[in-house]
């Protein structure tokens, strides 16, 4: 799930594969690229997720080996901006190990559309996630297990 802004997608994918190479052998995985700006002056804005997520000092660890890499590999013509962060509550998830750190949050739901049918929304509060689904408790009280192939979009409510 890679968002294109401004960068090319073979430049994303090069990205991907270094960053890709630093996360080999560590608790974290990647989430997402964003590549902004023009040449000369672009961000690349990294997003990196871990089961427990990453601490500042892991970030500041990963932007320093990631940053070496982009450096010696000469991906990006000129300056250039890198932010390595974790994703935050208000970006959506997109990996299915993101999920088990959300149960017991409410949860908005937008399914995979069917047929001729418009895509549904579900909104209830995570219950379980595991490697090929998860359960949501609607407002109702009824279950729902999604399978992740199913979601087109999930993120976490915000309570305010």
């Amino acid at each position: 799930m890679t968002q294109t802004t401004h960068g090319t997608p073979a430049l994303i994918e090069q990205i991907r594969a270094r960053v890709e190479e630093v996360l080999q052998g560590t608790t974290f995985f990647l989430i997402d690229v964003v590549v902004r700006g023009r040449r000369g002056a672009h961000v690349v804005e990294i997003f990196i997720d871990g089961d427990r997520g990453p601490s500042l000092r892991d970030l500041e660890q990963l932007s320093r080996e990631i940053g070496f890499l982009l450096d010696s590999d000469d991906l990006l013509p000129g300056p250039y901006t890198l932010n390595v962060s974790s994703p935050g509550v208000d970006r959506p998830l997109v990996h299915p190990r993101q999920y088990p750190k959300h149960v017991g949050r409410e949860l908005e739901v937008k399914l995979v559309a069917v047929a001729d049918a418009p895509a549904e929304r579900l909104r209830g509060t995570l219950q379980r996630a595991d490697a090929e689904a998860i359960e949501l408790r609607l407002p109702d009280g009824s279950q729902r297990r999604l399978r992740y192939e199913e979601i087109q979009s999930a993120r976490v409510c915000l309570p305010w």
